[in-house]
């Protein structure tokens, strides 16, 4: 099953067995479109991955369970609940997981069939007295897909979360989501709340956060409320998507260039051992090419026809 990184990784294969096939601007160019790729997916696998951050007693974990649906992390009064990170996936099996747990340095892994295509990563509270904790999550969140931040009417303005992690992180707006929970216990206008928070943020440095309210809980026989948050989370994962199908277009169109390059090079007045080497390089970007094709089809099948990159072409 083809992925992204296995197609970044041919690129670099076909990259290295050019060096002194191809000019040295058209090598540049091609690592430098491989270089985007890998920061325009985030993390290069089949699954969204969501790291759940917050502080103490916002409600984190609570809000994942009703998310997945089921009990799958503990809630607790004693704080801090979370102590190290937690990845919650589907029991099939993911062809990156492996390296995905090693690269978030997960501890501990609980199976829920209803996360679907979503692994979440579970991580201890920001601002625990733990300084370890702390370290934990400064680690994973480079790492992830998205971060949904947590946050409750209380300590929303806090200094810890501002000071130490959120002006310091503004650049990665786009892989942000600020989930303002326990909204039942806001008394006062609920707009005026997320206002108040747009506007700490905006002094971070965010330009257009993404904001949802959120009731992690049942209260008085109410339903936890999630279902924006959901909707949010779905949305990144059509985006990486379609990031995704973007990625195998322009490493098709890399193929097709280093191929016509490679053919293009003259081969009369080369020796038999140079010869091969533009063979093996021209071999290489076939082989790309083949690659792309799987993985952008591993993107689009199953699409309905109103979404599919080829109707939107044609409009």
């Amino acid at each position: 099953m083809v992925e992204a990184r296995d197609v970044l990784d041919v690129l670099d294969l076909a990259i290295a067995r050019s060096e002194g096939v191809l000019s040295t601007s058209t090598i540049e160019d091609f690592a430098e479109r491989a270089r985007r790729a890998r920061t325009r997916t985030g993390f290069l696998g089949e699954a969204l991955v969501v790291a759940m951050a917050g502080g103490t007693g916002c409600g984190k974990s609570s809000i994942l369970n009703a998310l997945i649906g089921e009990d799958v992390v503990a809630t607790g009064i004693m704080r801090p609940t979370t102590q190290t990170a937690t990845a919650i996936h589907a029991p099939r099996a993911f062809t990156d997981l492996a390296p995905l747990l090693d690269a978030l340095d997960v501890d501990t892994i609980v199976l829920a069939e209803s996360s679907g295509d979503v692994i979440f990563v579970d991580l201890p509270d920001f601002d625990s007295i733990e300084r370890a904790h702390r370290h934990v999550v400064e680690r994973v969140l480079p790492k992830v897909d998205a971060v949904v931040w947590v946050l409750d009417p209380e300590k929303y303005a806090d200094p810890v979360l501002h000071r130490d992690f959120l002006e310091h992180l503004a650049g990665y707006e786009r892989q942000f989501i600020f989930a303002m929970n326990q909204c039942d216990r806001i008394t006062a206008d609920l707009d005026a709340v997320i206002g108040s928070l747009r506007r700490h943020l905006g002094v971070d440095g965010f330009d257009d956060p993404d904001i949802v309210a959120t009731i992690a809980v049942e209260i008085e026989g109410d339903p936890a409320d999630v279902g924006e948050l959901r909707d949010v989370i779905d949305r990144r994962m059509a985006m990486k998507e379609t990031a995704l199908r973007k990625v195998a277009l322009d490493m098709r169109a890399v193929a097709t260039e280093g191929w016509r390059a490679c053919t293009d090079v003259d081969l009369r007045n080369l020796g038999e051992r140079s010869r091969d080497s533009v063979a093996l390089a021209a071999a290489s970007f076939v082989w790309l090419g083949v690659t792309a094709y799987e993985l952008y089809h591993r993107h689009t099948d199953g699409m309905k026809p109103a979404e599919h990159p080829a109707a939107a072409q044609e409009e």
